[in-house]
This record gives structure tokens, C-alpha cells and sequence, in this order.
């Protein structure tokens, strides 16, 4: 792809300010915040205890606003393109701030649930357009480095958000997950009202713009692609052989085919699927996906062995997320400094190899393996996830035109969303199918009752494992033919 005007209108590195890397912090100031729901994930079994709701009914919570970031984010980026992405970023972090304290106030856990759509929205927007105005305010020689330092931010808001949650659960009330992030909100719109006045603006519109936003489009995506989250979930739920199931899957197909039908008919489409047509993007776009379907066993199967296997406490599980957490954020930067320095294509493959190398190490555990083989892998996944996040979000947004910052950012987005979410529904599924048909007797929470029970359990462990790792190796050969794309239009001419 030939070099286009994306960095015309972005600053030169000789003329690099300090007031630069304070905007950068307020962008990165949205990904913080966004990170810190993981907290909410914690919260969950004391939300049904207040209530008196079921898990069942509480876990709506993660199911709607997984569904709604997903399936607003390409809406939210293109509208950050057209209407300016500042403009859109304040829109998400008022969202954002009002769910807060709405769902803070909330008066039964349906309140919670419907507020938490209104949480979605906002944080659909963050996510999205961060990256972008990132990107706008840096050259392509620092821009690695600026986005490893916003992907790094936001492996601290998990930690903290971690962190918070244990002492907020312990001395106050579920309600201050909620409220304990007001202050972080208002900063944060405060500084993108005065410090980054100026960035990501698009000062001519006119007045049809509004009308002629594909807004069809933007319904036609949502349905899709909340419909597939909808899809495995329900599969999770209650199987994948039931109307449901199927129901939510059929509108998620049908929307997507007319989406897509749609974007190649109309002048001002919602997505410009040229963009991922482009070997740069796609590869970009299919090497974080995978990577987050492969390595997302270590949130939800590893805790499982180090519980109930290992018989560790849950303080000790924390610490292993915690180490996980402080690798990715310490190693983002890096990342992205190193990407500047060598090209982003190099990092993102290495990256992904030193993930691979970790998660096929988890195979060769036992039931008698100690707490430090599990801290050192742990360490190892988080350097290499820590490397690709930020040289591969480079890859990525280097590729963008300027006009289409925010689409890039969805791009980036959406595809981490629908690997994490796929992850949890097909690995999950395949790790407790797999140690049910060896043990259907022994409940696989109380697996480490018998012998015969562990081995079942470290079988379906270890092919997990191995499903994870086969997932990244995808990731690997996606990612190198990203690198092989940006190669080649680096070489060639300027037209």
C-alpha cells in the first residue's frame, strides 16, 4: 500500500513537547479507565448476595456490556472520523462517568444491568478512539513508543483495579467499584476540555453530516456482532444445540451479510473494508484475535489448577494476575520502543513466539509443580503479550490514513474483544468436556478428590494448552504476513 497523507498533519519528532506526553496521558486516561472494570469481576458474588439475584441473572452484567462495546465500537470509530475524535472521546467519558454513578445509585440489579449498557457505551468509545488520538498527536518515529506507553497504562488499570476492588469489597460496599472511579472520570474531563483542546478535531462539518451518517449500517453491525456474543454465550449458558442459540446466531449472520452488502453499495459507508483488505490490516487485525484466543487460558483455566489443584489460596492466584499485569505493563513500552526502533513487524512476531514458548511450558506442569513454575510462566506470557501489544496497535495505526484514525482503532479493538470472548466459550468448553468424558462422576470442582479425578483434570489442562498455543502459532504466521505487507509498501514509490 503506498504511503499516504497519514502523516502530514501530525507533528515532527523535532518538535516533540513535554505538553504532548501530559495529552498523551489524558488519552490513555480512557484505556485506564476501561481497564479497571476488571474489578467488577470480583464484585460479581457480592452484586447477587445484595440483590438477592441469581449468578445467572448477575452475570447479565459482563454479558450486556461485553455485547454492547463489541458491537459499537466500528460505530463509534467511524463517528470519531467524521465528527472528530476529541468530540467523541469527551461524548464516551461523560457516558462513562454518568453509568458510574447511576449504577452506583441503582435500586435493584435490573437497574444495574441496563446501566451498565449505558457503561458500555461509553467505554465502546474509549477504547476505540484512544488509540486514535494517540496516534495524532505523534510521528511514526516515536508513535510505537507513545502507544506502548497507553497500552501500558492500561495493564495498571487492571492492577489497580484488581487491587482496589479487594479493599473496597473488604471495608465498604460493592457500590464504591463504582464510585471509586469519579474522581479518575472528572480529571479526565477536565483534561480533554483543556489539554488536548485542539487534537483530533475536524473542523469542517457540515450540516447534512449528521444525516448522511450510515446509521443503518451502524444498527446492522450492532446486531451482528452483539448477536455472536450473544451466540456463545447462550452456547455457554444452556448448549449449543438449543433455539436460542441458534436464534442469536441467525441475527447475527443475517445482519452481518447485509452489513457488509451494504458498505460496498453506498458512497459514505460506515467501514471501509479496503482497509482490511490490506495485508498490513488484516494480518494486523487476525494476529491480535488469535492471540487473545490462545493465551486468554490463563484467565479462566489456570485458576482452576491453581485452586483446586495445587490447593492455593485465592490471595496467591491474585498475586499470579498481578505478575501478569505488572510484565504487560512494564513490557508495553518496551514494545513499543523497540518498534520505533527496528519496525513494528519484527516485535509483534517476537512478541507472539515468547507467548507461544510460555503457554507450551504450562503443558509440562504437574499436579505437584511448584508456586514459582506458575509465577516464572506466568512472567513469561505477560513480557511476550506486553511486546506484541504495542508494536502490533503500531502496525496497525501506522497503516491508517488520518482520515480513518478511528476505524483503525476499531479494528484494533474489536478484534481483542472477539478473541477473549470466543476464548472463554471454546476452550472453556473444551477443557471441561474433556475431563468430564474421563471423569463424569467427580464434579470437576472437586477434582482433585482422587487420583484418577487429578489425572483427568491435568489431561484436559494440558490440551487446552495445547489448543491455546496452536492459536498463537496462528497468530505467528498472521502476524508475519502483517510484517511481510508492511515490507512491501515500504518499497513502494510514492504516488
Amino acid at each position: 500500500m503506498p504511503v499516504t497523507d497519514r502523516e502530514s498533519d501530525r507533528p515532527s519528532s523535532g518538535s516533540l513537547t513535554w505538553i504532548q506526553w501530559v495529552q498523551l496521558l489524558v488519552v490513555s486516561s480512557g484505556v485506564f479507565l476501561s481497564a479497571l472494570d476488571v474489578s467488577v469481576n470480583v464484585a460479581l458474588p457480592r452484586v447477587s448476595e445484595y440483590f438477592y439475584s441469581s449468578p445467572s441473572t448477575t452475570y447479565l452484567m459482563i454479558i450486556f456490556y461485553l455485547g454492547t462495546t463489541v458491537g459499537l465500537q466500528l460505530t463509534m470509530g467511524r463517528a470519531g472520523d467524521v465528527f472528530g475524535l476529541r468530540k467523541i472521546f469527551i461524548l464516551g467519558l461523560l457516558a462513562y462517568s454518568l453509568a458510574m454513578m447511576a449504577i452506583g445509585f441503582s435500586p435493584t440489579i435490573q437497574s444495574v444491568v441496563g446501566f451498565r449498557v449505558l457503561q458500555a457505551v461509553g467505554n465502546s468509545a474509549l477504547l476505540v478512539i484512544a488509540p486514535a488520538l494517540a496516534t495524532s498527536l505523534f510521528p511514526s518515529e516515536v508513535r510505537g513508543r507513545a502507544l506502548g506507553v497507553m497500552t501500558g497504562v492500561g495493564s495498571i488499570g487492571m492492577i489497580v483495579g484488581t487491587l482496589y476492588a479487594g479493599i473496597a469489597l473488604e471495608y465498604v460496599s460493592w457500590r464504591w467499584i463504582f464510585f471509586g472511579r469519579m474522581p479518575i472520570c472528572i480529571l479526565a474531563i477536565i483534561g480533554s476540555l483543556t489539554i488536548i483542546r485542539g487534537v483530533g478535531n475536524r473542523p469542517n462539518i457540515s450540516p447534512g453530516t449528521l444525516a448522511n451518517f450510515d446509521w443503518i449500517g451502524a444498527g446492522l453491525v450492532f446486531f451482528s456482532l452483539s448477536g455472536f456474543v450473544a451466540t456463545i454465550n447462550s452456547a455457554t449458558a444452556i448448549g449449543w444445540f438449543r433455539v436460542e442459540t441458534f436464534a442469536s446466531l441467525g441475527l447475527s449472520i443475517v445482519a452481518g451479510i447485509f452489513f457488509v452488502r451494504r458498505q460496498s453499495t453506498i458512497t459514505d459507508p460506515l467501514f471501509n473494508f479496503r482497509l482490511v483488505n490490506n495485508l498490513t490490516v488484516g494480518g494486523g487485525f487476525c494476529s491480535n484475535l488469535f492471540l487473545y484466543m490462545g493465551s486468554f487460558v490463563n484467565l479462566f483455566i489456570l485458576p482452576y489448577f491453581v485452586g483446586e489443584i495445587m490447593g492455593a489460596s485465592s490471595l496467591v492466584l491474585g498475586i499470579f494476575l498481578l505478575l501478569n499485569a505488572v510484565s504487560v505493563s512494564v513490557f508495553s513500552p518496551i514494545g513499543g520502543y523497540l518498534s520505533d526502533r527496528v519496525g513494528p513487524g519484527i516485535i509483534t512476531v517476537s512478541g507472539l513466539v515468547i507467548v507461544f514458548v510460555g503457554l507450551i511450558s504450562y503443558t509440562t506442569l504437574g499436579s505437584d509443580s511448584s508456586l514459582v513454575e506458575i509465577a516464572v510462566r506466568m512472567l513469561l506470557v505477560g513480557i511476550g503479550i506486553g511486546l506484541f501489544q504495542s508494536s502490533n496497535l503500531s502496525l496497525i495505526m501506522g497503516t491508517m490514513p488520518s482520515s480513518d484514525l478511528g476505524s483503525g482503532g476499531a479494528v484494533s479493538s474489536i478484534s481483542r474483544g472477539l478473541g477473549s470472548v470466543t476464548a472463554v466459550t471454546l476452550l472453556g468448553w473444551m477443557f471441561t468436556s474433556i475431563y468430564e468424558a474421563r471423569s463424569p462422576s467427580v464434579d470437576i470442582l472437586e477434582a482433585s478428590s482422587n487420583a484418577d479425578s487429578i489425572a483427568s483434570f491435568m489431561n484436559a489442562f494440558q490440551i487446552s494448552y495445547i489448543a491455546g498455543a496452536a492459536l498463537v502459532l496462528v497468530a505467528i504466521v498472521a502476524s508475519a504476513v502483517a510484517w511481510l505487507g508492511l515490507k512491501r509498501s515500504q518499497n513502494t514509490p510514492v504516488i
